[in-house]
């Protein structure tokens, strides 16, 4: 077991064993083998994809569902119909085993995934191609002693403690997302220090444990009890509300994302 691999297989013990709720997989493991094993899928928003891959490449072909069991039937019985999935493909194996889905809140956090990955081309070993000219395309998390930090290239953080985020969101996005919370954080008369630098952010001085909620959410993917209680604390104290909404739902697509993008990782390894 290679460290990519010890990496997703550890994410998913750190998912289970905090977050008992969460299904030890959201996707291919769950997948029916047989068309009579629909009645088993979930009737949930979320994302049904083909992942295409070969030795050096892969590619997602991805669709947004409103409702996973639906829609995976009507793409099995006619997968003719869906050309943009290319499960017809001259690949081997069966449709059942080429259609893979991942749940989701909203199918507007499918949309947004959809958006950002659909039949985009992916390098399966991205740190040996990231250089100066083509910095990649992932996140990348660093811990540090007091807080961690978010890079948008791998040449600002190649450590051994850096954990590859994978592409959870827009660079520019992300900025202004990070500037708003630190203002409002601020506002509400709460210490968090975040520092907007060239191709990357610190998350650093702030209290221990909203720190380490914030970072979960990042490397797991995760929305805890602490961010949740952080989000109140914020909506009692400060009075745009339309400003810390738009962080609450920016900050749950991240963590969707980076789910999604774990799975992903798991289902490369899992042939």
């Amino acid at each position: 077991m290679d460290d990519i691999e010890l990496l997703v297989a550890e994410t998913f013990s750190h998912l289970r064993e905090n977050f008992g709720n969460l299904p030890e997989s959201h996707s291919s493991d769950l997948a029916p083998t047989e068309s009579s094993d629909i009645g088993f899928l979930p009737e949930l928003p979320g994302i049904l994809y083909h992942l295409q891959k070969s030795s050096s490449l892969f590619v997602l072909r991805t669709f947004v569902s409103r409702n996973i069991r639906q829609d995976y039937q009507k793409i099995i019985e006619n997968p003719e119909d869906y050309p943009s999935l290319r499960l017809l493909d001259g690949s081997v194996g069966s449709i059942e085993k080429k259609l893979r889905f991942f749940m989701l809140d909203t199918h507007l956090q499918a949309e947004i995934i959809h958006d950002q990955i659909s039949n985009r081309r992916f390098p399966v070993d991205e740190e040996m191609m990231c250089n100066l000219s083509d910095p990649g395309f992932s996140w990348w998390l660093t811990k540090r002693n007091n807080g961690f930090q978010i890079s948008f290239t791998f040449s600002v953080s190649s450590e051994d403690s850096t954990v590859k985020l994978g592409p959870i969101g827009d660079q520019q996005l992300a900025l202004k997302s990070f500037q708003e919370m630190e203002s409002l954080m601020n506002e509400a008369g709460l210490n968090l220090n975040i520092q907007n630098e060239y191709n990357r952010v610190q998350f650093n001085d702030g209290e221990e444990l909203l720190l380490e909620e914030l970072k979960d959410l990042f490397e797991f993917g995760v929305m805890g009890e602490g961010m949740t209680k952080l989000f109140k604390l914020l909506a009692r104290r400060i009075g745009n509300h339309s400003k810390l909404e738009t962080l609450w739902l920016y900050f749950h697509e991240i963590a969707a994302m980076r789910r999604f993008w774990i799975q992903i990782q798991y289902d490369l390894f899992d042939g």
